[in-house]
């Protein structure tokens, strides 16, 4: 393992706490986002996504196969897929966004405290979002 792992960097809180309220303002834009994409697909869903599925034969009074199914009710698995990513996607984006309001609050308590941060420390406050 290279030395890097354990190297460690001091910063002021108030430092965490711009990177922190950055990472903040993207979680709830991603849940802003994420909120709008699940109403669409709710909305298509409402619209479009009920189908109703019966045997082609059960109109037929000669056809008498046990095969034959009455009418379904499905929804559309494309939707179903949609409607679960988003979901997922608002939830993982709303406890980030409640991690980091918790991490603003605390840092802005204690602007001058010097706090030793890790690479990983570093990626969380300052690091590309995803």
């Amino acid at each position: 393992m290279a030395k890097r792992q354990e190297w460690e960097f001091e910063y002021t809180a108030s430092d965490l706490a711009v990177g922190a309220r950055k990472q903040l303002e993207f979680r709830l834009e991603r849940v802003k986002w994420w909120t709008g994409k699940k109403e669409q697909v709710m909305t298509e869903i409402r619209e479009s996504g009920i189908e109703v599925n019966e045997s082609l034969a059960m109109g037929s009074p000669n056809y008498g196969s046990k095969a034959l199914h009455g009418p379904q009710v499905m929804v559309r698995a494309d939707l179903q897929v949609d409607i679960a990513e988003c979901h997922e996607k608002l939830q993982g984006h709303q406890r980030a966004a409640d991690d980091y309001e918790a991490w603003v609050a605390m840092l802005d308590a204690n602007p001058s405290q010097r706090v030793k941060c890790t690479q990983q420390d570093w990626q969380y406050f300052f690091g590309r979002s995803e």
